[in-house]
C-alpha cells in the first residue's frame, strides 16, 4: 500500500481574490507576496504563498479531516495551528462538499466564521517529479506544527485515500524498511531529512529561522533516473554525477557500469536494486555539500533514529 503525505492540485478558487480580502487583520497577508519558492514564480498572483497554503489547508481537510484553521475572531498569531471544536457532523458535511466542489470552502469558512490558517504553514522543500514518474507533478511541501491537544479525529475519505494515520518519521521509516508500507521517492527522502531533528522544538527553531531569513529560498529539486544493470538509480542535486544541464525534458538515462563503479565520494541519490525480496528505494548521502547556502535544504539522515 503506497502511502503519502496529504496534499492535491491547485484549483481556481485557491486563486480567488475573494480570500486576501476575507482573512482577518491578524495574519499579515503581505508576507505571502514574496517569492520564496520556486513554484510561486509560476502563478499569476499577489500572494502565491498564501494560493498553494489555501490549496494544501483544502486539500488536507478533503482527504482526512483535518481542518487547519482558527476562528476569525481570534488574535492568536502563533505559529501553531489554532483549536477549533467542530462536530464530527459539521466536517463530514462540509468534507463532502468541498470534494464536490471546491469553491464551497470558502463559502464554509465564511458560514462558521473561521479562517484557513494559513500562518501555520512553513516552508519545507519543492519537488518535480522525475521522467520515470507516470504523472509528472510540481509539488510544493509544507510543514505544520500542532498542540497534543488538538481535537481531530482524522479518517480517510473513501474516494481519495482508503486510510489515515498520524505516524512519527521514525516509525513511517520502519514500517517502510519492514515493508508494511510503501513511499515514493519524496516521501522517503522527506522523512530522512525529518530525522535531524530529535525535538519538535529544534525543527520549529530551525524552520523559523529560515522563515525569518529573506535570504533563505527553496529551489525545485529534480530527481535525475540512471538505469544501471542492476539498480535503479534516482540522483538528487548535489550528487556528483548529476547532470550539470539536467531539465525537466532529461529522459531516463542508462549506463552500463555496475553500481559500484557509479560509486563517487558525494553522493545524493536514492537506489533501489533490480532483484530482490524486499526491492526498497534507499537513501544514499555522503559528503554533500549544499552550494546554495541561502537555500533552505538540510541532507538526509540515514542512520540514528532515537
Amino acid at each position: 500500500m503506497y502511502c503519502r503525505f496529504p496534499g492535491g492540485k491547485l484549483d481556481q478558487c485557491d486563486l480567488s481574490l475573494e480570500w486576501p480580502k476575507y482573512l482577518s487583520s491578524s495574519i499579515n497577508i503581505d508576507r505571502f507576496s514574496k517569492r520564496k519558492a520556486d513554484i510561486y514564480k509560476d502563478v499569476d498572483h499577489p500572494y502565491p504563498g498564501l494560493v498553494f497554503r489555501l490549496c494544501a489547508i483544502r486539500e488536507t481537510f478533503e482527504e482526512t479531516g483535518l481542518l487547519l484553521a482558527k476562528s476569525r475572531t481570534s488574535s492568536n498569531s502563533d505559529r501553531h495551528s489554532s483549536m477549533l471544536n467542530l462536530s464530527n457532523e459539521l466536517i463530514n458535511k462540509w468534507r463532502d462538499r468541498i470534494r464536490h466542489d471546491a469553491s464551497q470552502f470558502i463559502v464554509m469558512c465564511k458560514e462558521i466564521d473561521i479562517e484557513p490558517a494559513v500562518h501555520s504553514l512553513f516552508e519545507w522543500s519543492q519537488y518535480l517529479a522525475a521522467a520515470i514518474a507516470k504523472v509528472r507533478f510540481d509539488t510544493i511541501f509544507y510543514i505544520v506544527t500542532l498542540p497534543n491537544t488538538y481535537p481531530c479525529s482524522i479518517a480517510h475519505d473513501d474516494h481519495e485515500t482508503v486510510s489515515a494515520d498520524w505516524l512519527e518519521p521514525d516509525i513511517a521509516v520502519r514500517k517502510y524498511r519492514e515493508n508494511s508500507i510503501s513511499f515514493l521517492p519524496p516521501q522517503i527522502y522527506e522523512l530522512a531529512r525529518l530525522g535531524n531533528f530529535r525535538k519538535l522544538s529544534d525543527l520549529i527553531e530551525f524552520l523559523s529561522k529560515c522563515d525569518n531569513d529573506s535570504k533563505h529560498h527553496i529551489q525545485r529539486i529534480l530527481g535525475i533516473c540512471y538505469k544501471l544493470p542492476e539498480a535503479m538509480v534516482l540522483l538528487m542535486p548535489g550528487d556528483e554525477h548529476y547532470p550539470l544541464d539536467a531539465s525537466f525534458t532529461t529522459p531516463v538515462l542508462s549506463t552500463n557500469q555496475t553500481l559500484k563503479d557509479f560509486d563517487s565520494k558525494i553522493q545524493n541519490r536514492l537506489v533501489m536494486m533490480n532483484k530482490g525480496d524486499n526491492r526498497k528505494w534507499e537513501v544514499h548521502c555522503k559528503d554533500t555539500d549544499n552550494t546554495e547556502k541561502d537555500q533552505l535544504y538540510i541532507k538526509p539522515l540515514l542512520d540514528g533514529w532515537e
